[in-house]
């Protein structure tokens, strides 16, 4: 896995084991990058964004926004082992002010008070495919009002959703993962 744009484009990422996570590939996320710049529906701006990355794994979303240059990215992300190859990969390619983990689980994070302190222009959302709660990810996602952009990460068998506030904007799939990517 490497970073595919930006400053540092190219970059190899480290991986945890794959017993703990489910890495994010290249190809997807250029394709979801692809989306975010040139959709017009979208006008997404990476450069200067501030950005949430919730089930963070290696961090290869986030790392890619910091590559493109957002201010700053939040890591959420709360197994220890994929925490400390996710500060390994930050901490080889980035200055420690344009990004923050913070070791918590999704589910027990005060998530309206996180958002509404840092206010972020994009949220990224990856939970893990055998996830039990998911309908609580839909609880949260349904009480956002200010964020721009949210791209939702999952298999593609889940049920179709409608999202209070937002405009389903576009939906893709990529083997057995489907993204959606929400604007309000």
């Amino acid at each position: 896995m490497r970073i595919i744009s930006g400053i540092k484009k190219g970059k190899k990422l480290s991986l945890p084991d794959p017993k703990y996570t489910r890495p994010l590939r290249d190809q997807v996320k250029e394709n979801i990058f692809n989306i975010l710049i040139h959709q017009k529906k979208f006008e997404a701006e990476i450069l200067n964004s501030i950005v949430v990355d919730f089930f963070s794994g290696s961090g290869s979303f986030g790392i890619e926004c910091l590559s493109r240059q957002s201010k700053k990215v939040y890591f959420i992300e709360n197994n220890t082992k994929i925490q400390n190859t996710l500060y390994r990969n930050l901490s080889n390619n980035f200055d420690e002010n344009s990004y923050q983990i913070i070791k918590s689980n999704f589910f027990n994070i005060d998530k309206k008070k996180l958002i509404s302190e840092i206010e972020p222009n994009i949220i990224f959302l990856d939970p893990p495919y055998d996830i039990e709660n998911f309908d609580q990810i839909f609880s949260f996602i349904d009480s956002l009002k200010k964020t721009n952009i949210l791209i939702i990460l999952h298999i593609h068998k889940n049920k179709n959703v409608f999202f209070k506030g937002f405009k389903k904007n576009l939906e893709r799939e990529y083997g057995i993962s489907k993204i959606i990517f929400l604007k309000n």
